[in-house]
């Protein structure tokens, strides 16, 4: 990996970062919406990079929250703040009657020194847990946030004629301990609950004017567990006298592979990954504990409740035939993401509409997580992949050298924007 991420937007004017255009039979409202998203995105471009330099821990996105919040004031829209924590909602109401419709965008930055070398690469620093971090956009919550004040502002503008409601969700909290479902019981939705929710989240295999998109299951629930195989410990020449716990522990890593290929469906995506294993002190003495901790991916209810069955009788049956005494501690993390199909097939009929049918990718499901899932179990929810990988970049998501192609901004606002008012059009006066 190179010590530095090239970043060729810097070179090329603004005018020129909207160059990306589609193909096909688009509409007056496609045409105003691209007018005004050209208009303001010198200004987007401003907002991104402001707010990738200050990037924010989650549960810590004070500024961030603030810069959202006054956008919204200015452009008209009902604002609520300090939702489930940081968390910002915008209501539009159009000037037409009709349905309701959701946008969310994810606003908190990672523990990362960030090492891009760019001339607005994030400095700051935050303290979590009482341990001091670097805080980077690694994942790309700033060009989400950019996006959606950009959607907000261009349908602000066309608001005399927007047929329905628009509920913006500024979300605090993805990357950490899941801001999505505070901000639900806190009552995102209390004023307007919309019939759907859309987002985005960026690619970082996919060019800018890209959008990628997943029908049906897309993102894997995140669980896990933490195993403790316990013993008295014993001289590394004698061990009859005791439990060995690094043998047990590397038998149930071996067994959960064995299990998952030998016991599971083979249609039914599952991964447990063992990625923490620590025992001993000295390579002549069997010690008293060793320690685990995995993480499971699976899709859907069913399955997470099935291979948490499985993993604790492998577990319970490995450690008795050893006759080991052992701690679980098993959890369900954030749900899996369901995209509806039929939300999906109409954003991505749109999206190739603007941006032409060679520039939507069906994708395979992936197994990370996302807490969009918890919006997606009070409504029906999509979430797109938006391209952003630069010309011959290789840093992914998560890396200190991970950049964003700001190219990628205009196409989500055109897109996004029309998928917005789509929804609304097509289910207005019903």
């Amino acid at each position: 990996m190179p010590k530095k991420a090239a970043f060729p937007i810097l070179s090329v004017c603004l005018g020129c970062l909207f160059s990306l255009s589609g193909q096909g039979q688009v509409t007056n409202v496609d045409k105003t919406i691209e007018a005004l998203t050209a208009e303001i995105l010198p200004r987007l471009i401003e907002i991104r990079r402001d707010i990738h330099e200050h990037a924010e821990l989650s549960l810590q996105e004070t500024r961030t929250a603030a810069l959202v919040a006054d956008s919204w004031k200015v452009l008209g829209l009902e604002v609520r703040t300090n939702v489930g924590g940081n968390g910002v909602v915008g209501i539009l109401r159009g000037g037409k009657p009709g349905p309701a419709v959701g946008m969310r965008a994810d606003m908190d930055a990672l523990p990362i020194v960030e090492e891009t070398g760019l001339p607005f690469a994030s400095r700051q620093k935050a303290v979590r847990d009482g341990k001091e971090y670097g805080t980077m956009h690694a994942c790309g919550h700033d060009v989400h946030t950019t996006v959606m004040l950009g959607v907000s502002t261009v349908l602000a503008k066309m608001k005399a004629d927007l047929p329905g409601t628009v509920i913006f969700v500024a979300q605090p909290d993805e990357e950490y301990t899941g801001g999505a479902a505070r901000m639900i019981k806190d009552g995102v939705f209390r004023d307007v609950k919309p019939g759907a929710m859309f987002a985005f989240h960026v690619d970082d295999t996919a060019p800018a004017g890209v959008i990628k998109y997943v029908p049906g299951d897309a993102l894997a629930n995140v669980d896990g567990f933490r195993l403790a195989v316990l013993s008295e410990g014993c001289h590394g020449a004698n061990p009859n006298v005791c439990v060995d716990p690094i043998v047990v522990g590397a038998q149930v890593v071996v067994a959960l592979q064995v299990m998952i290929s030998r016991e599971l469906n083979v249609h039914r995506n599952t991964v447990v990954t063992v990625g923490s294993f620590h025992a001993g002190s000295a390579s002549n003495i069997i010690p008293p504990r060793a320690d685990l901790e995995a993480t499971v991916r699976t899709y859907g209810e069913d399955q997470r409740r099935l291979v948490r069955e499985k993993i604790e009788r492998t577990i319970a049956n490995i450690c008795e035939a050893a006759g080991a005494r052992y701690e679980l501690e098993y959890h369900f993390g954030t749900p899996s993401v369901y995209n509806d199909p039929v939300l999906t097939k109409e954003a991505v009929e749109t999206a190739s509409r603007l941006l032409g049918p060679k520039n939507l990718v069906q994708e395979l499901p992936d197994m990370g997580g996302e807490d969009f899932a918890y919006f997606g179990r009070e409504v029906p929810a999509t979430m797109l992949l938006l391209g952003v990988q630069p010309p011959g970049a290789t840093a992914t998501l998560h890396s200190p050298y991970f950049v964003a192609d700001e190219r990628g901004i205009p196409v989500g606002v055109r897109v996004m924007a029309a998928i917005l008012w789509d929804y609304l059009g097509r289910r207005a006066g019903k």
